[in-house]
């Protein structure tokens, strides 16, 4: 996702109290366009990166591995089950986690998108403490509920494309319902960039995904 600083994740989140808004007419929030788009082509759960292949010569994500979201869609994928994600392996997290963890290093951001790194199950990771202590995965997050919060406006920036910059407005805080790496159901209240990131992943994947999910 573009990036979560002081505002957000994937993208380069910035929460905005005033001034401008970098929208589109009369600074209203930017709107999905109606296209949606398999997170990997071939509906593998993890797609394949190079830079993780046996012959790579580097730890470092390539250039496109780390494939930030910047609202030019929504993702579908088969992996919008409960069942399915149930039985996904502990180990295809924590690779997951491991190429969130690369991706935010490399690019400064403490907010990543599952389908920016290739990972078809709806996940927002996001940092801990900062990257270097790794990043809380947030499975399907649920959203219970956004009482007693304000919304910002939050400029979103992708990383990788510095003059492409987005506008929408987020509740401060969320409380959801999810699964952890440890594939433990666990209910935590969310702030700021984290609260952003959570709301962006739902942006990005299309309804009849947390549609799905919601009701599992």
């Amino acid at each position: 996702m573009p990036s979560v600083a002081s505002a957000g994740g994937g993208a380069f989140v910035v929460t905005l109290l005033g001034g401008t808004l970098f929208a589109g007419p009369n600074n209203e929030p930017v709107v999905v366009p109606d296209v949606l788009e398999r997170v990997n082509v071939d509906d593998a759960l993890l797609s394949s990166w190079l830079s993780e292949d046996i012959t790579s010569n580097t730890d470092e994500p390539l250039d496109g591995e780390c494939s930030f979201y910047n609202f030019s869609r929504s993702f579908t994928s088969p992996f919008c089950d409960p069942f399915a994600i149930s039985r996904m392996h502990k180990s295809t997290i924590n690779a997951a986690s491991d190429r969130a963890l690369k991706c935010a290093a490399k690019y400064s951001v403490e907010c990543i998108l599952s389908p920016e790194i290739g990972f078809a199950v709806p996940v927002a990771f996001v940092g801990q403490h900062g990257a270097s202590e790794g990043m809380k995965a947030v499975v399907a997050p649920r959203i219970l509920h956004t009482k007693n919060t304000t919304q910002d406006y939050v400029r979103i920036t992708t990383p990788t494309d510095t003059l492409n910059t987005f506008t929408t407005k987020f509740n401060s805080t969320v409380t959801v319902e999810y699964m952890t790496s440890m594939k433990t159901v666990q209910t935590s209240t969310f702030s700021g960039d984290a609260a952003f990131c959570i709301q962006l992943l739902r942006v990005a994947f299309e309804s009849a995904c947390w549609e799905n999910l919601d009701r599992g």
